[in-house]
């Protein structure tokens, strides 16, 4: 559902965030905050469907998303975790008004902060620090997708397990294991194989 509004606590939060992540310093933050709005998902809802075409992205305020995939034969293959404090949004959707080709949604119960992409970009395009925060917003994207498709492609299943560790210290035991071995592109067999040795 969809709240209008945004609480004081969860601007906050993201004001606090975007400034530790981007070195965001709004100028204008009061017109800032006014382009979002308050969203509440539940857990295992979808915010965004594939084949919807979604302008908007989102600031997480508490919970944890997914960007899932379904594949060829009807299974679920992950993309990403977002936990609280990240930005995340169907990139290709809402700069071209592409269909999105997967979906995002809550793993957990969690309120997200909305925008219009194309209305904060229009409304920012003569707001240097606005335009700043954007560049920033839209490589931070494209360097985790990057850096993920590196791990798929030059590891092996030890070395992508061990980076995933690194990389979501906090997700290990807070999401299913099936959640990531399909992350990791690995059985959950073989991804227990993986957790055994590691600890030994």
């Amino acid at each position: 559902m969809t709240m209008p509004g945004s609480s004081e606590l969860a601007i906050n939060i993201m004001k606090a965030s975007l400034e530790e992540q981007f070195d965001a310093r709004v100028s204008d933050w009061t017109g800032f905050i006014e382009l979002f709005s308050v969203k509440v998902l539940e857990a295992n809802e979808d915010w965004v469907k594939a084949g919807e075409h979604c302008r908007q992205f989102c600031f997480v305020v508490s919970g944890l998303m997914r960007i899932y995939y379904i594949d060829h034969a009807g299974n679920e293959v992950n993309e990403g975790f977002y936990d609280k404090g990240r930005l995340v949004g169907p990139v290709s959707s809402m700069v071209s008004n592409e269909a999105c080709q997967y979906y995002i949604q809550a793993l957990e119960p969690a309120e997200l902060l909305v925008a219009d992409y194309q209305k904060f970009h229009e409304v920012g395009y003569d707001k240097p620090d606005w335009l700043r925060f954007e560049i920033k917003f839209m490589q931070q994207i494209f360097l985790k997708g990057a850096r993920r498709d590196a791990q798929l492609l030059l590891g092996n299943a030890e070395q992508r397990y061990r980076w995933f560790c690194k990389e979501y210290p906090d997700l290990i035991k807070r999401i299913p294991q099936y959640q990531i071995a399909s992350y990791l592109g690995v059985t959950p067999v073989t991804l227990s194989r993986l957790r055994k040795k590691a600890n030994e």
